[in-house]
């Protein structure tokens, strides 16, 4: 299968007349643009570029760290809401690059998007007579259809209604009318967009790696459709028709959500990539690996993007999240609250076998496993998801390959202590008191896992792995959600244990709303999806302060023992109390420029 890399190659501009008409030699006029099939799909590629999908930069801040599941050490604005401080003129990283995939700015990529749509139709007509560029063209259309949707998808689930374009916004145009749809009406909107698209696409087999394809647009309606059906929007209770809906009817949106998930189903062409091993690491392995693909050819892959290390945008995961011990920023840290969340090898909850006692001491009260290491027996996910103490990871650089021949992730501070003597503190070398840039060291004793890539330098090299944005294992989630709610618990139980029992989890009997909340969490954990979760169930104002672990090892030398101790410390107040924070204010600035569009509620 053919691969395609979003890399600019061209500059593609409107051509101004001048009293010489003169063809620039820079550039491509537009007329000449909009005449060449392969003009045109650049001009496409760059819509897919400027979807701003880990574009550089934005792709430091996950946007799971302004839910429960991250904390972010550099800060960057995200204290302002995660404190309730945001506002439609200080918006932290929604209101700058680091969010640009999901902030007000993709109306510029929109308007592209309706540029070409608008162009393509002529083209079409123009090539009346090739079957085979009529084909070609359709696919594009059907491309851009997606990506369309796809930016409406992200706005819509920021910031509600939005205003609906399907025609170029010019210069001296009239904006006046442009007004805020309901979110009823976005939401329709995007799925008759992905319906539309999905009309013109092909299957994922027969369609170039990294373009979109049929699976794609439906899993997007998959999504959408789940967000709107959820309570946020649908329990009855929105303050206006911009932020919900009026008079919901629940059965029915829970049922087009069901039905979104099955269409994608239905294709019968993605299937669950099967990790389970007999040996626990191994299985944890295959799921870490699976995080490390540099091409979407899987089964599982419904639609991504893809990377390479020389050229085209730049990913820089290792770098930006990595251990300070080997020169990385170390950027989004699990929290504890996350790390807790994940199961034991034998799918029960973690605080079955463990308490936290007065003073944040972590002490084993379980009779089937007694280590007193709370990362000892858990499931494979947590192996393959999350850096903690201990944990092999990448070799050390040569200055500190003595110290730590393995490679390990190391966040225990070591005291060896001896009669007649000062004790020796030894901070670990991954932490904030550690030898390498420990302004880099992570605050809650973790670090993201998945996405990572152990065979990269972070300091020296990009990543290249491809980032996955819809997999089969989503849409199933989506599934058994929607079967959940419309009281098909039976039905929802087997789509849950088909996610169990290929990382080696046992079935559960009967499905419960905390087991299909906790399984969504782990399985799609720090792929930007909680906090949307955590919103469209209105628990938001719920999420505790986030928690991270200190691991302190006392080594006696006169009696070569030691002792250790792992205790849960306090990382970031988080004080988000009102309601109003379910959703992003439109900018300031756009509300300035055009005040016929609706703020939001609060804002």
């Amino acid at each position: 299968m053919k691969k395609i890399y979003f890399i600019p190659l061209i500059l593609l501009v409107t051509a101004c007349d001048n009293i010489l008409d003169h063809q620039p030699r820079d550039r491509y006029s537009e007329t000449i643009v909009w005449s060449d099939v392969n003009l045109a799909d650049n001009f496409l590629k760059g819509c897919y570029r400027n979807l701003n999908i880990l574009n550089g930069w934005n792709s430091l801040i996950n946007i799971d760290a302004v839910s429960d599941d991250i904390f972010f050490i550099h800060i960057f604005g995200t204290n302002l809401y995660l404190e309730g401080n945001l506002t439609s003129s200080s918006q932290g990283p929604f209101g700058d690059d680091f969010y640009n995939f999901l902030n007000w700015k993709l109306f510029s990529n929109i308007n592209s998007v309706n540029v070409f749509l608008e162009k393509v139709e002529t083209l079409i007509q123009e090539m009346s007579d090739d079957a085979t560029t009529q084909q070609t063209l359709n696919r594009m259309k059907g491309e851009a259809l997606f990506l369309r949707a796809y930016c409406y998808y992200r706005l819509a689930t920021t910031y509600g209604g939005l205003p609906i374009l399907t025609a170029p916004v010019k210069l001296g145009d009239d904006y006046q009318n442009i007004v805020r749809s309901s979110f009823e009406e976005t939401v329709e909107f995007i799925a008759n967009d992905c319906d539309e698209a999905a009309k013109l696409l092909h299957n994922k087999a027969e369609t170039e790696m990294g373009r979109a394809n049929k699976g794609a647009a439906l899993a997007l309606k998959s999504r959408i459709r789940l967000f709107a059906a959820s309570d946020l929007t649908a329990d009855g209770t929105a303050e206006n028709e911009l932020v919900g809906y009026r008079n919901p009817d629940r059965k029915r949106l829970w049922t087009l959500a069901e039905q979104a998930a099955k269409d994608v189903i239905d294709l019968g062409e993605f299937s669950l990539a099967n990790f389970v091993d007999t040996d626990i690491t191994q299985t944890a392995k295959n799921y870490y690996e699976f995080f490390k693909q540099k091409t979407l050819d899987h089964n599982e892959i419904i639609w991504g993007k893809m990377f390479r290390q020389d050229v085209g945008d730049t990913r820089l995961t290792n770098l930006h999240n990595g251990s300070n011990g080997n020169s990385n920023w170390g950027s989004n840290n699990p929290t504890q609250e996350v790390v807790n969340a994940f199961r034991m090898e034998d799918g029960s909850d973690f605080f079955d076998h463990f308490r936290i006692d007065e003073e944040g001491r972590y002490i084993n009260i379980s009779p089937k496993y007694t280590s007193p290491n709370p990362y000892d027996n858990r499931e494979a996910r947590f192996y393959g998801s999350v850096l903690y103490d201990g944990a092999i990871w990448q070799k050390r650089f040569d200055n500190l390959i003595d110290r730590d021949p393995i490679g390990i992730y190391d966040r225990r501070t070591r005291i060896y202590v001896q009669a007649g003597r000062e004790p020796q503190i030894i901070p670990g070398i991954d932490t904030r008191q550690g030898p390498v840039t420990p302004e880099d060291g992570g605050y809650t004793g973790y670090l993201m896992k998945k996405h990572l890539d152990d065979q990269v330098i972070g300091r020296d090299e990009r990543n290249y792995n491809a980032w996955i944005e819809f997999r089969y294992a989503e849409v199933l989630l989506n599934y058994a959600e929607a079967m959940f709610e419309l009281d098909k618990v039976a039905e929802a139980t087997e789509i849950i244990n088909q996610i169990r029992n290929r990382i080696g989890l046992p079935s559960l009997t009967i499905l419960t709303r905390k087991d299909l909340e906790t399984e969504r969490r782990v399985e799609l954990v720090f792929e930007n999806q909680r906090w949307y979760d955590i919103r469209r169930w209105k628990q938001l104002l719920n999420i505790p302060n986030a928690k991270g672990i200190t691991i302190t090892e006392t080594i006696n030398l006169d009696n070569n023992t030691s002792t250790i101790e792992w205790k849960e410390i306090s990382v970031q107040n988080r004080s988000i109390k009102d309601k109003r924070f379910y959703w992003i204010p439109i900018p300031f600035d756009e509300i300035s420029r055009a005040p016929q569009l609706q703020q939001n509620p609060g804002f």
